[in-house]
């Protein structure tokens, strides 16, 4: 009787794991950023409009692959990240944390940030400078190109002083990439419609304006993230309001706080943070148990923010055109709007609006707008995350 007692137990946690494994191939993406999928919401009225709102403050591209290819450790990448997830887990699970599903996402990125004007060669330029424009006022050129391996994990948690399970996901990722490389121009090229050719992009140290990225050599950078989700209140099925701590260490280091509210698929316990393409940001796979699936949320985010390599550059290393640690704003404000619409169980179609305050002291800009579009074809089993 106890030997089959044990052959049970033993069949029961291989099912439970089984269960849980993800598919070798789950699904693929392409996420990009820009400007120009937010310019049906700016002013069209020129006295309200901030005259020097430029539309050049944010490129990005991502493509990636989610399942158990994704978390290879031939891609280098994994390895390094699960040498600081191990510590990690050991207070995930030892607080109580019971797994339910867990998904691998392996992408490379590219994003790049620039000022208003790209190119002096225009009339625009001219227009705002007699108006009082300074290029070096403005954010300055800056780029990154790596790859980045991210875990979510999805399950519930029991908190202390709570006799409720509460739904979480937990998500950690690390990225390795080169800053300098100039590939923003080559980016805003093929994403930016109608935009003069991005000179300003080139470091000439005999222009009287700033010019060329925040540091002069490609350097190697990278960046460690922690970000959870744990849904506090949910009034009826499919609406969520949740809390989303977030640490982030390397090129951008700062420590953030969100909120998220909003409708989601019945397989999603918790909010897929629809926003951009960043490396701090995760991104899931998930498969709707319908063959039509819509998420409509929204979210805010306060950022104390100590370092980063977009703005900053190396400290006493670079020059030209970078900001000092007093010349940024250590609290940075960000919102989104999200929707997500997923047709047959296999794509998944995604929209968002970002905005973000100024990260620099200067009355030059006082926040940005740009949108994100994604697209991800989905081969995981219908169903998967499924909670109730």
């Amino acid at each position: 009787m106890r030997h089959f007692a044990f052959l049970l137990l033993f069949l029961v946690n291989n099912f439970i794991l089984s269960a849980q494994r993800q598919p070798d191939l789950s699904g693929i993406e392409i996420q990009i950023d820009q400007d120009y999928l937010a310019d049906f919401l700016r002013q069209n009225d020129n006295e309200f409009e901030n005259p020097h709102e430029g539309e050049n403050y944010t490129i990005a591209l991502r493509i990636g692959i989610y399942g158990e290819y994704a978390n290879s450790y031939y891609l280098g990448l994994p390895w390094v990240r699960e040498k600081v997830d191990f510590v990690l887990d050991n207070f995930l699970y030892n607080g109580d944390f019971r797994q339910k599903q867990i998904y691998h996402n392996f992408v490379l990125s590219m994003n790049g940030f620039g000022p208003t004007h790209i190119s002096v060669d225009t009339e625009a330029y001219d227009s705002e400078v007699s108006d009082g424009y300074r290029l070096v006022d403005d954010r300055p050129f800056s780029t990154y190109l790596g790859f980045r391996s991210s875990r979510r994990l999805v399950g519930t948690k029991r908190f202390v002083h709570s006799a409720r399970l509460f739904d979480m996901g937990f998500n950690s990722s690390f990225a390795f990439g080169l800053g300098g490389t100039g590939i923003g121009r080559g980016i805003d090229k093929i994403f930016g419609i109608k935009r003069p050719d991005g000179r300003l992009w080139k470091r000439d140290e005999s222009a009287p304006y700033p010019t060329g990225e925040v540091i002069k050599n490609v350097l190697p950078i990278f960046l460690y993230s922690v970000s959870s989700e744990v849904a506090l209140w949910s009034p009826i099925r499919k609406i969520v309001f949740q809390v989303r701590p977030e640490i982030n260490l390397g090129y951008y280091t700062n420590l953030a706080f969100g909120i998220d509210l909003g409708k989601v698929m019945s397989v999603e316990p918790v909010i897929n943070k629809l926003s951009y393409t960043d490396n701090n940001n995760p991104s899931t796979p998930v498969v709707n148990d319908e063959t039509m699936g819509f998420s409509l949320v929204g979210g805010a985010t306060v950022r104390a923010v100590l370092y980063n390599y977009h703005l900053n550059g190396v400290y006493g290393k670079s020059k030209g055109n970078y900001y000092s640690f007093a010349d940024t704003r250590k609290i940075v404000f960000e919102s989104y709007v999200g929707a997500k619409l997923q047709i047959m169980q296999s794509v998944d179609i995604i929209f968002a609006i970002n905005w973000r305050s100024s990260e620099i002291k200067s009355d030059f800009k006082n926040n940005v707008l740009w949108g994100t579009i994604g697209l991800k074809y989905l081969m995981g089993p219908a169903g998967e995350g499924c909670y109730d």
